[in-house]
């Protein structure tokens, strides 16, 4: 599924670097762990991230937290969810 979060394209979603293109990008899964991340998949809790922040993501948890927020609340937004929605999909919340 299309990525169904605002400013998403083909460039950084976090730093918006236009020359990235050149060294490539990488989808990145707003939800992860264990069975989450298909479930993002189908959603379309993606983002396009740099290498370097996609990296800076994983192994230091840099913007984990702030994507997670803003993954659920556009879920709950495009979806028509409620926070209890968003649990019994996602198993958490993390507003």
């Amino acid at each position: 599924m299309k990525s169904i979060i605002p400013g998403d394209n083909e460039y950084c979603y976090l730093c918006k670097n236009l020359g990235f293109k050149n060294r490539g990008y990488e989808v990145h899964h707003m939800i992860f762990g264990t069975g989450k991340r298909k479930l993002a998949d189908e959603d379309g809790l993606t983002v396009h991230l740099c290498s370097l922040h996609h990296r800076m993501l994983h192994d230091r948890g840099d913007y984990k937290r702030d994507l997670q927020e803003k993954a659920q609340e556009t879920w709950m937004k495009h979806y028509n969810g409620t926070k209890e929605d968003f649990i019994r999909r996602y198993g958490i919340s993390y507003l």
